[in-house]
């Protein structure tokens, strides 16, 4: 093996071996945080064990993992490179002739290689457990029973109480939520053994409707068709029916886009522009998924790069602190942005896309201007 990859092999090697002990170090010391967090609230609420806390806390564990690596790479990058200056090797690396391009090529390749894999596999199983989580978490709460999903079809409602719940359907949502159009209603009444409720439902009527629109309250129906068992249907002009819905927040709770996989996301938007829901937040979150390889590219960069100052110049205590402080500011700027690609004031693309191309241009040409001249 040539003596110049034999470098960049032996920096990757430290550049993962640090990626290795602060992601482990981070992710036990934000899982215990987490597990006291679960205790406190909602422990607060009802009766939970140390172990049904830890429960929540490792179905939460990937979304951790995925939200921590940009850090953990700056600071192993860090680690790495500021290890072989202490160590005079970053010196004899240089006297051998070999660029900076080079030997930060491996940094490159472990933060695209870090971010396909953060965006192609960790994410996926990320929005899988998180749903979990939030689904357990419901559960254990005892929050009633509210659920929203879309289709081909279009939208799926469910809302209940301990009496009856009601599944209800819609092909198009209009002004936010508020009003849905060709509405089915299914309403099934809790069943009870002598004076005692049980699990099991009983099929009770079924409505047909042109238009329902949510009020404080209840569903306002028009143009209805009303079908009981054993009668026939019966027509009316408006029904109300009660709902503990919310039409404020109902539409903001549906399906938050860290529950929404990777590979689901395409068809998910499509789905929900079909439906007539805003899907900004949606495309926001695919484009920062796919950004995700240049933000950690970013990163590592900014980690390696205040780190090659040679130790015997001085002034390494203020460039760590420098490279820190650009990180912190990236992760800002870019939660900034994310903010207003979810709320459609910018292009999800753009608001995607700019913080860290903007940022890793800036090291690239840094680099440019120390190494080339």
């Amino acid at each position: 093996m040539p003596f110049g990859s034999r470098i960049q092999f032996y920096i990757l090697r430290e550049c993962l071996s640090g990626l290795a002990l602060v992601l482990g170090i981070l992710l036990i010391a934000i899982l215990m945080i987490d597990v006291v967090e679960q205790l406190r609230t909602v422990g607060g609420d009802v009766s939970l064990s140390l172990f049904g806390a830890l429960q929540l806390s490792l179905l939460k564990l990937p979304q951790i993992m995925e939200q921590t690596l940009p850090f953990a790479l700056l600071v192993a990058s860090m680690m790495a490179f500021t290890r072989l200056n202490r160590r005079s090797e970053l010196s004899i690396i240089r006297a051998s002739g070999i660029s900076a391009w080079r030997f930060l090529a491996p940094v490159i390749v472990l933060g695209l290689v870090v971010g396909v894999i953060t965006t192609t596999l960790i994410n996926p199983i990320s929005a899988r457990l998180t749903e979990s989580f939030e689904v357990t978490r419901a559960q254990i709460l005892n929050k009633g029973r509210t659920a929203m999903a879309v289709s081909d079809t279009g939208v799926w409602l469910r809302q209940g109480d301990d009496t009856s719940q009601i599944v209800i359907h819609a092909q198009h949502v209009d002004q936010g939520g508020v009003v849905l159009r060709n509405v089915k209603m299914i309403e099934e009444e809790r069943l009870y053994s002598g004076s005692q409720p049980t699990s099991d439902f009983a099929f009770a009527r079924r409505i047909d409707a042109q238009r329902a629109t949510l009020r404080d309250g209840f569903w306002q129906l028009e143009n209805v068709i009303e079908n009981i068992p054993n009668q026939p249907p019966e027509r009316k002009a408006n029904l109300a029916i009660p709902s503990s819905l919310d039409a404020v927040t109902l539409f903001d709770k549906f399906a938050s886009p860290n529950t929404i996989g990777f590979w689901r996301l395409p068809r998910f938007i499509s789905q929900t522009q079909s439906a007539g829901l805003d899907a900004s937040r949606y495309r926001m979150r695919w484009h920062a998924l796919m950004a995700t390889p240049a933000l950690f590219v970013a990163m590592a960069l900014i980690g390696a790069v205040v780190c090659l100052r040679l130790q015997r110049m001085g002034g390494t205590s203020q460039l760590l602190a420098i490279g820190a402080l650009a990180a912190i500011g990236l992760y800002f700027f870019t939660q900034f942005s994310t903010s207003l690609g979810a709320t459609g004031a910018a292009p999800p693309i753009v608001a995607a896309w700019s913080p860290p191309l903007f940022v890793l241009f800036c090291t690239l040409a840094y680099i440019a201007y120390r190494e080339d001249g």
